[in-house]
């Protein structure tokens, strides 16, 4: 199974080689990060990354055993917030410090 961090760099990709589709994940993430955590509009954002499957759905939407964990939060935030960042996405020099550990205790995705 593809770690959370594997399908987001996939989905990096995507942005890097297709403006429209980097447009796309921007106004996503902007909705998301206005409307908040929980809300239709950040799970529109979550949504729209491929091939998550439920327990990685529930990392991102905060509904699982990590919804109150500041630091899974952060981690939460700033795959959000660094996908705003439209046609510069694909600069993410800090991803893997910030991210590597979302998946941390999923079954099969575990870093």
């Amino acid at each position: 199974m593809a770690r959370i961090i594997d399908i987001i760099r996939a989905r990096r990709n995507v942005v890097e080689a297709n403006p429209a589709e980097a447009k796309r994940t921007a106004e996503l993430a902007v909705a998301a990060l206005l409307a908040g955590i929980g809300k239709p509009e950040w799970d529109a954002y979550v949504d729209h990354f491929p091939g998550l499957d439920a327990a990685q759905l529930a990392r991102l939407l905060g509904t699982d055993n990590t919804a109150a964990d500041p630091e899974m939060t952060k981690k939460r935030v700033y795959i959000v917030a660094n996908g705003m960042c439209g046609v510069n996405s694909p600069n993410t020099q800090t991803m893997a410090f910030q991210m590597n550990s979302i998946d941390a205790g999923l079954a099969d995705c575990d870093p």
